[in-house]
């Protein structure tokens, strides 16, 4: 398929190391010069959909015209843009160099603060499988301690069926042993008075005894006499 160049627009002037805004109206494969680079993903060239986007004009671009290239789906548009030489150059690329620097060292201190970082992933890795591995020990320790929560709920369970048992034939004997006692008195009552009367019969049958000893005399006496009269 052959792309025809549908506009060339010249209309921008941007000093080294400043940046410009780039408007696309649709998706298209942008094409800068090497000297530039878009701020977004400091590429060069790409796919990009429509919006805007900045461009950086490196401090090596070479003052004079740079083309940009845009290419859409309905052919092709060059964008032309005058590079000036910046104003004391020297000065900012010493600040650039700096800036460089410093950048470097806060580099480093992220490498040793990333190093620190994944160190720490790792103990806190072992400590979660150690972790994992106690809170599974836990788990079968509280399944076989809930087994025995069950066994000894349905023991207690059984016992106290067993006391309840118990308890009702404690009240049944202390209900015969109360009437056991009460038939006891009463037999105690009933010997007592069985005991008075025998008392009672036996001084008077030793009345009787002397009187039939008395009678029985005076009845011999009585004979003998007649016999010594006859």
């Amino acid at each position: 398929m052959i792309l025809f160049l549908i506009a060339v627009i010249s209309a921008l002037t941007v000093p080294q190391g400043s940046s410009f805004n780039l408007s696309l109206s649709e998706q298209a494969y942008v094409v800068l010069d090497p000297c530039m680079f878009f701020e977004k993903d400091l590429k060069s060239s790409g796919n990009y959909s429509e919006g805007d986007y900045v461009v950086v004009v490196s401090y090596g671009c070479e003052a004079g015209k740079k083309e940009i290239l845009l290419r859409y789906s309905r052919g092709l548009e060059m964008i032309l843009i005058e590079v000036e030489k910046a104003e004391k150059v020297e000065e900012k690329v010493l600040e650039l160099h700096k800036e460089v620097l410093s950048l470097r060292k806060e580099n480093e201190e992220l490498k040793i603060r990333r190093d620190y970082l994944q160190s720490l992933v790792s103990v806190l890795n072992d400590i979660n499988v150690q972790l994992y591995d106690k809170q599974k020990e836990l788990a079968e320790k509280n399944t076989i301690l809930a087994s025995e929560l069950d066994k000894s709920k349905s023991d207690l369970e059984n016992c106290t069926k067993n006391v309840t048992s118990l308890e009702n034939r404690l009240g049944k004997l202390q209900t015969a042993l109360d009437s056991a006692k009460i038939e006891i008195d009463r037999c105690n009552s009933g010997l007592e008075s069985l005991s008075s009367i025998l008392q009672s019969s036996s001084s008077y049958l030793e009345i009787f005894k002397n009187l039939a000893i008395a009678a029985l005399a005076f009845i011999v006496g009585v004979f003998l006499a007649m016999l010594r009269r006859y």
